[in-house]
């Protein structure tokens, strides 16, 4: 076991060392200067502040920030574009709300996110609890495009909104009249506002429209079969007749894993669900008690673990990663023959120490693992204590395990 908990300390410190990779990019200095460079691809959730580029894979890194590029991209993920002037800074949050309906525009100076280039242009600033979009065209510089919630009179109770980005967005369109009949359906979200400002812009698609849309990221869903063994802690027992519980032991263990890959961060992320069937024991296991005056035996255990969770990779190169991940068992159901520890004295049961059926978010389980090709992966994972007895609140019979896990990915 201590083998085991030190192999994972060692690939955890893999995973904390492993860096992104850098990929082929461009930026244009603030003199208009366009250099093809290598940009440490983030795939940036949150709107970007400075970023580290290199001009070669041989020269050392630079950062590049507001002050000195003007536009930035990485071939097939993402551009961004040098912004001065207001951004509508008004809390979103219902409890924070303000009681005005003007827009409150603060001075900023920041990278936006290019969502759609073409004759109209959408940009979008994400920060956290703020979405704010922007647009600008072939004869117009970068505008806001504005949205606001607010207490109106300053009464808590109420929320209205300020919606002048639909009248900015027909007026944007009034010479599209299949666009400009959509507006009233737009939503102020990156989904709702791309849609528009695409089917504009199809119209008359140039380069960099065809190249945003080809790069559109969706998520992604793996099923895999994850077969493996489970190496038991000694059971250890609390509030029962002294002993000292059953011996270490190992068993089989058997998953389904559904994995839903997120469309950010360079598909870095997921969240996971793996229904698992685990085997303790396949047949009654007796022991003595400490004082050798009485038996405890369990008959055959096995459970059903339904646990849910998240995933983050680290990418070594195109066809290997290494990942981390921390779940939850939503639920454990009681499987196999064993109801309950059953006390017996010359072979005559004289009481017993009933066994949950079903338990909720009663453990956790943290494992990392490797992936090769994204078809085949292995996994040490270790599992938190699990109270195993009904009456939890007077006895209590832990079990924790660490799994050593084979998957094989269906699809």
């Amino acid at each position: 076991m201590k083998k085991i908990l030190s192999l994972v300390a060692l690939l955890t410190a893999i995973i904390i060392s492993a860096q992104s990779r850098f990929e082929k990019g461009y930026i244009i200095m603030t003199n208009n200067e366009r250099k093809e460079v290598l940009i440490k691809n983030l795939d940036w959730i949150n709107n970007v502040e400075n970023f580290s580029y290199k001009v070669d894979e041989q020269s050392s890194e630079s950062i590049g920030t507001i002050n000195d590029i003007k536009e930035f991209g990485v071939y097939g993920y993402s551009k961004y574009i040098a912004y001065k002037g207001p951004i509508e800074y008004s809390p979103e949050k219902l409890s924070d709300l303000s009681n005005t309906y003007e827009p409150e525009f603060k001075q900023a100076n920041v990278f936006l996110k290019i969502l759609v280039s073409g004759d109209k242009n959408l940009y979008a600033y994400t920060a956290q609890n703020t979405n704010k979009y922007f647009y600008s065209d072939i004869s117009s510089d970068i505008k806001p495009l504005v949205y606001k919630k607010y207490n109106p009179e300053g009464n808590t109770l109420l929320v209205a909104t300020n919606d002048t980005y639909l009248n900015q967005l027909k007026n944007i369109f009034k010479d599209d009249s299949d666009v400009e009949s959509l507006v009233t359906q737009t939503k102020y979200t990156a989904t709702s506002l791309t849609k528009i400002f695409q089917l504009h812009n199809e119209k008359s698609p140039t380069l960099s429209t065809k190249e945003l849309q080809a790069t559109k990221v969706n998520p992604k869903f793996n099923l895999s079969i994850r077969p493996g063994i489970n190496l038991y802690s000694p059971l250890e027992m609390q509030g029962s007749p002294a002993n000292e519980g059953f011996e270490s032991k190992s068993g089989l263990r058997i998953g389904i894993e559904a994995e839903l890959v997120l469309p950010f961060n360079k598909n870095k992320w997921s969240i996971i669900f793996e229904p698992t069937y685990s085997f303790y024991s396949s047949k009654k296991m007796t022991i003595p008690s400490n004082d050798k005056l009485y038996n405890i035996s369990m008959d055959g255990y096995s459970f059903i673990n339904l646990p849910i969770g998240v995933r983050h990779y680290m990418y070594l190169n195109n066809k290997s990663k290494i990942f981390i991940n921390a779940q939850v068992n939503a639920l454990t159901f009681k499987s196999g023959k064993a109801k309950s520890f059953d006390l017996d004295y010359n072979n005559y049961i004289y009481d017993n120490i009933k066994l949950s059926s079903t338990q909720s978010f009663n453990s956790c389980s943290f494992g990392i693992g490797y992936t090769y090709n994204n078809k085949y992966s292995i996994e040490i994972k270790y599992n938190t204590n699990n109270n195993i007895v009904d009456n939890s609140e007077v006895q209590t019979a832990d079990i924790k395990y660490v799994s050593i896990i084979f998957g094989y990915n269906i699809f």
